[in-house]
């Protein structure tokens, strides 16, 4: 585990990295990694992440309780915790609202079927949907722990998106492949008919994920890189064509 300075740092520059990338607006968003067995380090309310300064972020207990901070911890933390409660094998946390991913969500559209992509097998393996529930309550864990015993990255109905990882670096990568499949969703269903993999194929995929250990408790060192330049490609289509067809975004 890294040390405690580092760990806070890296919380800080994901938070710049979500903002920057438009995953999250104004106050949006929240990030936590694990410092030790009893305690985590959370983002606090109230705060746009790209303004986040590392003596801001929250150290807390297991069971919420405030060990070292002067400001109040995102009003998702009770999520948080149940995450780490279910999943022992995962080390950090980030729930953002990235647009393609959360309109998938809206719409309740599991991204996990119909796949399209490789690499969302490998990058993500199954995605999670958790049904809708009321923002700050204990609602919310309550849905996603349905959900996240067996997935990395899960959509949010109506809400946003979350991944997990062994570290934050690696949760912010999830967040990016998901957010990066989306829009290839979302591009290929506005040109004509996606041709989607076989149920062969997908199996063939995930043995695949399986055999080189891209699964639960990789590194990040193996998990499947983002191209960037792929990212900033799709973008534009999008953008495109939803400029031909008159939708401002």
């Amino acid at each position: 585990m890294a040390e405690e300075k580092d760990l806070r740092q890296q919380i800080v520059d994901v938070g710049r990295r979500l903002y920057e990338r438009f995953f999250v607006a104004s106050n949006d968003g929240n990030i936590s990694c694990r410092l030790n067995e009893g305690e985590i380090l959370i983002t606090p309310t109230g705060m746009n992440k790209a303004d986040i300064h590392p003596d801001q972020i929250l150290k807390v207990d297991f069971k919420g309780n405030v060990l070292c901070g002067y400001m109040k911890p995102t009003s998702e933390m009770k999520m948080h915790l149940m995450v780490y409660e279910k999943r022992l094998d995962i080390s950090a946390i980030v729930h953002a609202h990235p647009p393609a991913a959360t309109g998938f969500a809206s719409c309740q559209i599991r991204l996990d079927q119909d796949v399209l992509l490789p690499e969302v097998i490998f990058g993500l393996g199954r995605i999670g949907l958790a049904e809708y529930a009321t923002p700050t309550t204990s609602e919310v864990p309550e849905a996603v722990a349905k959900e996240i015993g067996d997935c990395d990255a899960m959509l949010l109905s109506n809400h946003g998106a979350l991944t997990v990882g062994e570290t934050v670096l690696q949760a912010y990568y999830r967040m990016e492949t998901l957010e990066m499949y989306s829009r290839i969703r979302l591009v290929s269903q506005l040109i004509g008919t996606p041709r989607t993999l076989s149920e062969q194929q997908i199996e063939d995929l995930f043995q695949v994920r399986q055999e080189r250990g891209w699964g639960k408790g990789q590194s990040d060192e193996g998990q499947p890189a983002v191209d960037q330049r792929t990212v900033e490609v799709i973008a534009r289509v999008v953008l495109k064509v939803l400029e031909e067809r008159g939708v401002t975004p």
